[in-house]
């Protein structure tokens, strides 16, 4: 686990899911976890006290080892950076999912959260003066990108983008699915109707006020977070891989 950076009240933290599981669940949960059906766990089999009752029995009822794994990869890494604010024990910490889906921390924690997988990490993005954060990461990994460009981006990105490498494609990716999340919208919003042209946010073909963009590649993998600017006001610079 690796906190990547901390500004402008944001912190994000890393999970390397083999390595948590060799933590979390030694002689559990090994390699293969991908292609295994579910499991039922119990508090005992935690190396320590990491889920509530209710975060507990939400694992249980999902279906695929995979997708158990990445929530609690996920939710370890919400409550590593809380447990860092807080000094609160990790099953004191309880996450659940809002009326969107979204993972959300209890009202008596008034932090935004976002929270992303893929590959073999989790990512997860902690903000205490916002009302909502999103994040989003992708394997650097080969990939179709004419067939990316296609599903996922305005006609006037895939003129903009063409013959563009790998990282370029993922980085805007991640962007697009941030905002997503940031809006909370999900796929019920077409990805193909937000634009990242000319270092700016676009919805429609209109610039996204209010927002702040970070994007950042860390070994095998890109990541973006989008977050409310301070002022709210007007179109502000963006960082860039």
């Amino acid at each position: 686990m690796n906190l990547l950076f901390r500004e402008q009240g944001i912190y994000l933290c890393l999970v390397h899911i083999p390595e948590m599981l060799k933590a979390l669940l030694p002689q559990i949960v090994g390699p293969g976890y991908q292609t295994r059906p579910g499991c039922q766990f119990s508090p005992d089999q935690f190396a320590q006290p990491v889920l509530s009752p209710a975060e507990l029995n939400g694992l249980n009822q999902l279906f695929a080892l995979k997708k158990q794994v990445e929530r609690l990869a996920g939710r370890w890494a919400v409550k590593n950076l809380v447990m860092q604010e807080t000094g609160l024990s990790p099953d004191a910490i309880e996450i659940h999912n809002d009326a969107s889906g979204a993972p959300v921390l209890a009202p008596a924690f008034n932090y935004a959260i976002s929270i992303t997988h893929s590959g073999d990490y989790a990512l997860a993005v902690l903000c205490k003066k916002a009302h909502a954060i999103g994040v989003d990461m992708e394997a650097i990994s080969p990939v179709d990108i004419p067939a990316l460009l296609h599903a996922g981006f305005s006609n006037k990105e895939q003129r903009a983008y063409a013959g563009a490498d790998l990282e370029t494609i993922l980085k805007i990716w991640t962007i697009k699915e941030a905002l997503l999340k940031y809006r909370r919208t999900g796929l019920k919003t077409s990805a193909k109707k937000i634009e990242w042209l000319d270092e700016t946010l676009y919805e429609n073909h209109a610039p996204i006020d209010g927002v702040l963009v970070k994007s950042y590649q860390q070994d095998e993998i890109i990541f973006s977070v989008v977050f409310p600017s301070l002022s709210q006001t007007g179109r502000h610079p963006v960082s860039n891989l």
